[in-house]
Parts: C-alpha cells; sequence; structure tokens
C-alpha cells in the first residue's frame, strides 16, 4: 500500500487548495484555520480529515509528498500498539 493510500484508506483526504475551498465536507473552524495558514504560509496541497471535526487533521504545503509523508507518521502514532504475544511454557 503506497503512502497515499494508507492516509485514503484511514479516511483523510488528499487535495489541491482549490480542491478544498470547494469541499463542502471541511468542517467550519477547520476551514477558518485553513484560511489563516494559508494567507501567512501558501501551500498548493492539503490533507485534512473530514471528520475530525473543528480539532482534526490539517496540513497545507507544496510538497504533497511530504504532508503525506507526515500524514503517514502521525497516523503510526495513533496506531493501537500490538498486543503482546501470549505466554507461552507449562505451568506446574
Amino acid at each position: 500500500m503506497s503512502a497515499e493510500q494508507t492516509v485514503l484508506a484511514a479516511g483523510y483526504k488528499v487535495a489541491t487548495w482549490t480542491e478544498f475551498q470547494a469541499a463542502t465536507d471541511v468542517p467550519a473552524r477547520m476551514r477558518v484555520i485553513a484560511d489563516k495558514v494559508f494567507a501567512r504560509w501558501a501551500g498548493d496541497f492539503v490533507v485534512y480529515d473530514p471528520a475530525g471535526g473543528d480539532d482534526g487533521w490539517l496540513l497545507i504545503d507544496d510538497d504533497r509528498a511530504q504532508i503525506i509523508g507526515e500524514t503517514v507518521e502521525h497516523l503510526g502514532r495513533l496506531a493501537e500498539p500490538a498486543a503482546p504475544p501470549p505466554a507461552q511454557g507449562a505451568l506446574f
């Protein structure tokens, strides 16, 4: 699975700034924050979590691959740790 497929499978969206502006699934406060970030630093691409609410994941940058990679790292930190293997041995 590619990095972008991982991001999409998690329910996040990757969009150009224009696509993000036209999207109807962006939480209201996230849109306000995105507009402020864009006004200060700009950026051609956006990765966001439409189900994350006003405090959801949002990255804006010119480097599409970089923000996808950072989102994959973020998702890895959110993943629950693997359960320890069952104890093996005999009890007497």
